[in-house]
C-alpha cells in the first residue's frame, strides 16, 4: 500500500486533520449557499471558491474573508476544460472537504432538442463534474482521505417534461461518481449526494419561466407530480446543510448515499 493511504480501520473520509475547502459552482444559487455555510464550518481554514463566473466568487469570497476570518482565495475554472480543473486541483492538493455544485440547466422537448444543447449540458453536469470529483480523489487517496460530496437531483430519477438533457446528466452523473465512490472508499475518501427536488435559485426560475403555470411562491409547483407534501420549495439553505452534513465528521460512516432535500415530492422513492 502506498504511502499515505488508509489502512484498514482507519477512519473513513475524516477531515479533522486538513482546513482547506473546496466549492466547486460557488458564484450563485445553491453554490453560494454552500460556500457561506461551509465557510461557518468547524475545522475550515481556507475555502477555495470556484466557478466560471471569476468575477461573482471574488465578490463573495472578499466578503467571506471579511466576515470569518479564514482565507478565503477565488479561481476562475471551466469545468469542461481538463486543463482548467488540473489548474484547480494545483491551487488546492490539500483539499480534505469538496462540494461540486457546478451546473447548468436547458429545456427542450424531448422531440426538439438537439445534439448542442445535450451535449452542452452533459459536458457540464455530468463529464465535468465527474472530472472535478475524480481529480480531488486522486490528490484525497494520497494524502490519506476525504470527503466529496456532488449536488445531483430528484430529476436523476423522476422523468420530466422537457428536461431531456438535463435529467439525463444528473442521472449520468450520480451514477459515474457512485462507481468511482465504490473504488475509493476503502481508501478513505467518501463520496455522497445530495438531490434537491426545486429550490428556489436562478436556475430553478429559468425553469419556472419554461414552464410559465409553475407557482414558485406557495410550493405549488402543478408542473410536477406529486406535489410537494411540505408546501413550499426548497431554499438553497436547505441543501446547503445537507452538503455540510455529509461532508462532516458526523458522516463520517455513510459512502455513497444519496440525500433527497424535496420537502417529500419523491415520497422517499
Amino acid at each position: 500500500m502506498s504511502e499515505g493511504r488508509t489502512v484498514p480501520g482507519a477512519a473513513m473520509g475524516s477531515t479533522r486533520s486538513a482546513g482547506t475547502v473546496v466549492v466547486v459552482g460557488a458564484a450563485q444559487g445553491i453554490g453560494q449557499a454552500v460556500a457561506r455555510r461551509l465557510a461557518r464550518e468547524p475545522g475550515t481554514t481556507r475555502l477555495v471558491l470556484a466557478d466560471i463566473r471569476g468575477d461573482a466568487v471574488t465578490i463573495l469570497a472578499a466578503e467571506l474573508a471579511t466576515t470569518t476570518g479564514i482565507e478565503v482565495e477565488p479561481v476562475t475554472v471551466d469545468v469542461t476544460s481538463v486543463a482548467s480543473i488540473d489548474g484547480l486541483v494545483a491551487r488546492a492538493p490539500d483539499a480534505s472537504r469538496l462540494a461540486v455544485v457546478a451546473g447548468i440547466f436547458r429545456a427542450s422537448p424531448s422531440l426538439e432538442v438537439g445534439w448542442d444543447e445535450f451535449t452542452q449540458v452533459t459536458s457540464v453536469n455530468l463529464l465535468g463534474n465527474f472530472f472535478v470529483a475524480q481529480a480531488f480523489a486522486r490528490c484525497m487517496v494520497e494524502r490519506g482521505g476525504g470527503a466529496i460530496v456532488a449536488v445531483a437531483s430528484i430529476a436523476s430519477r423522476l422523468p420530466r417534461m422537457r428536461q431531456a438533457a438535463y435529467a439525463a446528466s444528473k442521472a449520468g452523473m450520480r451514477q459515474a461518481l457512485r462507481v468511482l465512490a465504490l473504488e475509493t472508499v476503502p481508501l478513505g475518501v467518501r463520496i455522497n449526494f445530495v438531490s434537491p427536488g426545486p429550490t428556489d435559485t436562478p436556475m430553478m426560475r429559468d425553469l419556472a419561466a419554461d414552464h410559465d403555470f409553475a407557482e414558485l411562491s406557495t410550493g405549488d409547483l402543478t408542473v410536477f407530480r406529486p406535489r410537494i407534501p411540505s408546501g413550499r420549495v426548497a431554499t438553497p439553505e436547505d441543501v446547503a446543510d445537507g452538503v455540510a452534513f455529509l461532508l462532516s465528521d458526523a458522516a463520517g460512516h455513510i459512502a455513497l448515499h444519496d440525500l433527497y432535500v424535496d420537502g417529500g415530492e419523491s415520497l422517499g422513492l
